[in-house]
């Protein structure tokens, strides 16, 4: 099941898929398993090099959401009022769709918690993200 949302949105994040595939495909992927035992409240992200780390608290999914909710009223704003964004930075801006995003973060959030992401190069290089 993780493997199968981290495909899926790393295909959405490569262009391979759109956002109303990604949101069907996760949909259909069966979050019920015997181990599940409860919605996914959060993100935690933890970045760690030779030189920095950043360990963030675990972020809710309603601060996410506010977040999300902020940021795109400040892109709606910055295509009518900045004049030198270049017309793929808003093709990119006017394609994305509040709707699509929270609807993958619900689908997400029903899944349970799972690492969505756990990449280590080396001794010292860290990122992680999970959902808890």
């Amino acid at each position: 099941m993780e493997n199968s949302i981290k495909e899926i949105l790393n295909g959405l994040n490569g262009g391979k898929i759109k956002y109303e595939d990604a949101i069907k495909s996760i949909k259909g992927i069966h979050c019920k398993t015997k181990k599940i035992k409860k919605k996914a409240t959060g993100i935690k992200i933890s970045v760690i090099d030779e030189k920095h780390s950043i360990n963030l608290p675990k972020l809710p999914f309603g601060l996410i959401s506010l977040l999300i909710d902020i940021g795109f009223g400040l892109s709606s704003i910055a295509i009518r009022l900045i004049d030198d964004l270049d017309e793929d930075t808003k093709k990119i801006l006017d394609s994305i769709d509040k709707k699509d995003i929270k609807e993958i973060i619900k689908v997400v959030k029903k899944c349970g918690p799972f690492d969505l992401i756990d990449i280590e190069q080396g001794d010292s290089t860290k990122v992680k993200i999970s959902v808890l």
